[in-house]
């Protein structure tokens, strides 16, 4: 059995706060994973804009539920989730996504929960600390042939516990800082590398 963890925004479907940030054109918002390596970082210095900028919840939960998949990233997710475990290990919020749960067919999800105090963004509750590597820790406990997807800083732990990880669609500057790990582009090439260890792990297990 092959466990599969896989980031959400940026691999599967576009960043919900760019697109808050294009609606809103408040620059400041742009900043995601890829900019700011320390995800707390990033969401202190995203809702201390909200609050000076007086933007409502509601505004951010509204363009939530107009967040499409990428091309082919549905399909991507419908094929490995025939013949594999997998769980999307995402920085979002459960409360926030679930439109966009929806529209993946509802796969299993590990995130935290955003909160929300009169019709502000006021703070975050996480599930756990690194819960995208706790998570790969525990399937390598089950079983050693994990796989992790993701394109950010905040990915890179996962992508380094598991016995294979893949930056999707990254940044040149975080490619390069991280020459050893694999790297694409597509999610045909995603398919391929990803067959590609299924047989040759299989493999090992015949001989």
């Amino acid at each position: 059995m092959h466990f599969i963890g896989i980031d959400l925004e940026g691999v599967l479907v576009p960043e919900i706060w760019e697109s808050l940030a294009k609606k809103t054109k408040i620059k400041e918002l742009e900043l995601t994973t890829k900019d700011i390596p320390h995800y707390q970082d990033l969401m202190k210095h995203r809702i201390n804009v909200l609050n000076k900028k007086n933007i409502k919840a509601k505004l951010l939960f509204e363009i939530a539920k107009t967040i499409k998949p990428f091309k082919g990233a549905l399909k991507f997710l419908s094929t490995i989730r025939k013949n594999h475990q997998v769980i999307i290990l995402s920085d979002t919020f459960f409360n926030l996504s679930q439109p966009i749960f929806k529209k993946l067919n509802f796969p299993t999800v590990l995130c935290h929960h955003l909160v929300v105090n009169k019709g502000m963004v006021v703070g975050m509750k996480k599930c756990t600390n690194d819960h995208k590597r706790k998570a790969i820790i525990f399937m390598k406990k089950l079983s050693t042939n994990t796989i992790a997807i993701g394109d950010s800083y905040n990915d890179l732990n996962m992508l380094k516990e598991a016995r294979f990880g893949i930056l999707f669609k990254s940044t040149k500057k975080i490619i390069s800082e991280n020459k050893k790990i694999y790297n694409c582009n597509t999610y045909n090439a995603l398919l391929n590398v990803i067959n590609k260890k299924s047989r040759e792990w299989n493999n090992e297990y015949a001989k």
